[in-house]
């Protein structure tokens, strides 16, 4: 993603095209194409750089699920993330998938709110080719109790816990967690922005996913270099796409 500009091509009957809405996306650092039918989707990904695509399954003129799954098996746009959005709940034969969207989205939402979920979802895949496997603990404090939870895995942006602990997206937390080789905890405040629920059927862990802010002394050199030092020694600790 370049600069912050996040490119979304969106696949939907609706056609957005007035001026003022065009320039309520720019405002928020996003620049939209819009295909109504698979031949311009394919057009649009050839043509432009594309960050993520966004397909509104209730579309009836597009079977979204079979070009969700064309998409993802072309070597051009595998690495592309897919938002499905509709206005109920998605089948399970739909979300129980292999090849189905990587993020559903129930409609209608704020505009924000749908771009900072956009966003959430672009960072975790980016994180997804740098997040070493860490088997330590955070310590953190919430409403007066201080909690531990263990650590799924860390990168140079995020953390993510494994927990059911419900806290709420954008709840800021202070976190302390030791890294091998270091004397010095890391310090640093972060903020949360996923709540994860445990899916057996895709072997997924509950999970609390938080982006990283500011950073307490040397903490995020000390963390960095133990990212790139685990990357390094031992590989199969890196989730590759």
């Amino acid at each position: 993603m370049s600069s912050g500009t996040l490119k979304i091509l969106f696949i939907d009957e609706k056609r957005i095209t007035s001026d003022l809405e065009k320039a309520s996306y720019r405002k928020v650092g996003v620049h939209i194409h819009q295909a109504t039918n698979f031949a311009q989707a394919k057009d649009a990904l050839q043509k432009d750089g594309t960050d993520v695509i966004v397909i509104n399954y209730d579309y009836g003129e597009i079977d979204a699920v079979s070009m969700c799954e064309h998409f993802k098996k072309q070597t051009a746009s595998a690495a592309i993330p897919i938002i499905f959005t509709s206005v109920q709940p998605l089948p399970k034969r739909v979300t129980q998938r292999t090849t189905g969207p990587d993020l559903f989205i129930e409609t209608p939402v704020p505009r924000e709110y749908f771009i900072e979920q956009v966003r959430n979802l672009l960072e975790e895949k980016t994180r997804e080719t740098e997040r070493v496997v860490h088997e330590g603990v955070v310590v953190f404090e919430l409403r007066g109790d201080t909690l531990e939870c263990p650590i799924q895995d860390v990168s140079k942006s995020g953390i993510l816990l494994a927990t059911d602990i419900n806290i709420e997206a954008g709840t800021k937390l202070s976190l302390s967690f030791a890294l091998p080789g270091y004397k010095k905890p890391i310090k640093v405040d972060g903020e949360v922005v996923r709540q994860i629920a445990a899916d057996g059927r895709r072997n997924t862990k509950a999970g609390l996913g938080i982006r990283f802010g500011e950073f307490n002394g040397d903490s995020q050199k000390r963390l960095e270099k133990y990212i790139a030092k685990s990357q390094h020694d031992d590989p199969k600790l890196v989730y590759y796409l």
